[in-house]
C-alpha cells in the first residue's frame, strides 16, 4: 500500500516521494469517467468472475459434503481421498488440460459433434469467461468441499430429527437448525474461494485468449514487462481491500467479535 504512492526512475528504482499519480492514471484516465477505464472494467470484471465461482463452487460442494457428513468409517475416507486425488497433480497441468477441453476444436465441441449432438462448434464451449469459471471452480473446490465438510461434521443431525418429529418440514429443519450451525463454515470457504479467484492469473491467461483481462492479469503485466511497480501495487490495494471486506464479513458473522467482547 506504501509503495502504491510512489513511482520509480530511469533505473527502476522507487522514489520514496507521495503521490497519486499512480490512482490518477488508474481511475481517470483519458478523461475517462472513473467505470469506463480499462481498470475498473477490469476489475468490475474480476469481482464478477469471482462472485460467480464461488456461487458454483459452493453450489456443487454443499451436496457433497453434507452427504459425506451424513456417512462415517471407511467409506468416508475413500471417497475423500478419491474426490481430492485429481488436485494433487500441479496447477498449471490442470490449466492445460482444460485449455485442450475447450476452444472451438477442443475436446468438448469434438465429442459432442462425434455423437451427433452438436452439428458445428458451440460457442459457449469457446475460450471465454464460461471456460475461466468452469477452470477456477474446478481448481477451488477443495476448499470448500473441505471447510463445507468440517462444519457439517460437527453437527449434531438428531436435532434435525427431533425438529422433524415436531412437525417441521426438510427445508425448515435445514433453515432452521443446520444453516446456523454451518454459517461461519459458508462465510469462510466463501472467503477461501473468492479471494483467490479475483486474483487469478494463469486459469483467465490461458482459457480468455486475450478476450479479456483480470486484475492479476493487468498487474502481472504491469510489474513484470513495463516495471511499474507503484501502478501494480496501486492495482493490488483493490485486491488487498476485497480481502480486508471478506476477513470483516467473516469476523463478522462468526461471531468472533461477541467473543471478543465477552
Amino acid at each position: 500500500m506504501v509503495v502504491s504512492f510512489t513511482t520509480t526512475d530511469a533505473s527502476f528504482n522507487i522514489i520514496w516521494e507521495p503521490t497519486l499519480v499512480n490512482y490518477e492514471d488508474l481511475l481517470f484516465r483519458d478523461g475517462l469517467s472513473i467505470w469506463e477505464t480499462p481498470f475498473a472494467r477490469s476489475l468490475l470484471l474480476s469481482y464478477m468472475i469471482a462472485g460467480v465461482t464461488t456461487v458454483t463452487t459452493l453450489i456443487v460442494a454443499f451436496p457433497v459434503a453434507y452427504f459425506l457428513a451424513r456417512r462415517s468409517g471407511t467409506f468416508v475416507k475413500v471417497m475423500m481421498f478419491l474426490l481430492l486425488v485429481p488436485f494433487f497433480s500441479v496447477y498449471i497441468v490442470r490449466m492445460y488440460a482444460w485449455l485442450k477441453i475447450f476452444g472451438s476444436g477442443g475436446a468438448a465441441n469434438n465429442v459432442l459433434l462425434t455423437a451427433g449432438l452438436l452439428q458445428q462448434p458451440h460457442p459457449v464451449f469457446d475460450y471465454g469467461i464460461v471456460p475461466t469459471i468452469i477452470a477456477l471452480t474446478h481448481a477451488f473446490i477443495p476448499y470448500m468441499l473441505l471447510t463445507l465438510y468440517a462444519s457439517l461434521d460437527g453437527v449434531d443431525f438428531s436435532l434435525v430429527e427431533a425438529a422433524r418429529d415436531l412437525g417441521a418440514s426438510r427445508v425448515q429443519a435445514f433453515r432452521e437448525i443446520v444453516l446456523p450451525l454451518i454459517s461461519s463454515g459458508i462465510v469462510t470457504g466463501i472467503v477461501f474461494v473468492f479471494v483467490p479467484a479475483l486474483g487469478a492469473y494463469l486459469a483467465p491467461q490461458f482459457l480468455a485468449k486475450g478476450q479479456f483481462f483480470m486484475i492479476g492479469q493487468m498487474i502481472v503485466q504491469r510489474v513484470y514487462v513495463g516495471y511499474s511497480i507503484g501502478y501494480g501495487s496501486a492495482m493490488s490495494v483493490f485486491i488487498i481491500l476485497a480481502v480486508i471486506a471478506t476477513l470483516l464479513l467473516l469476523y463478522r458473522v462468526s461471531g468472533l467479535d461477541e467473543f471478543i467482547q465477552r
